[in-house]
């Protein structure tokens, strides 16, 4: 074991907290601003129509924090095992980057909010998704068959 394993694993496990809070953080949130916003307007929401109010900003929610939630549970996006589950968290993490650039740069506090979550985003690309290629590249290998 080299000196460079235990830093590596501590920035591992601080990455997967920092993707699993940003992944919660994203699905709650669209829905209690927008919530905050409705009230400020005047519209107070009972139980019912909340219920209705909430599917589709939770969906929203869903979009932009699926693929950082994916990613901050543990094991479920790691090495050669579960290349398809890196696909699918990386596909995840587009929608929520191609989401935050449609609707991020509107408001004062977005403008600051946006650059650090696609920020934090490309670098959980970085880590996580990007060494798929390398993964399934060097398994087709593995066998001895070239498909050149």
């Amino acid at each position: 074991m080299s000196v460079a394993d235990p830093w590596r694993q501590i920035m591992t496990i601080l990455l997967r907290l920092i993707s699993l809070l940003l992944g919660c953080a994203l699905i709650v949130v669209p829905p209690y601003l927008l919530r905050l916003f409705a009230s400020s307007l005047g519209e107070h929401l009972e139980a019912r129509t909340f219920s209705s109010f909430l599917a589709p900003t939770l969906t929203i929610g869903l979009a932009l924090g699926s693929g950082p939630l994916l990613i901050g549970l543990p094991r479920l996006v790691a090495g050669s095992r579960t290349p398809g589950t890196r696909i699918i968290a990386g596909l995840l993490m587009l929608v929520s980057g191609a989401g935050f650039l449609t609707i991020g740069f509107d408001g004062y506090l977005t403008q600051v909010f946006t650059p650090a979550v696609l920020l934090i985003e490309a670098i959980l690309f970085t880590f996580f998704i990007w060494p798929a290629w390398r993964f399934s590249a060097g398994k087709a290998y593995a066998d001895g068959r070239r498909t050149d």
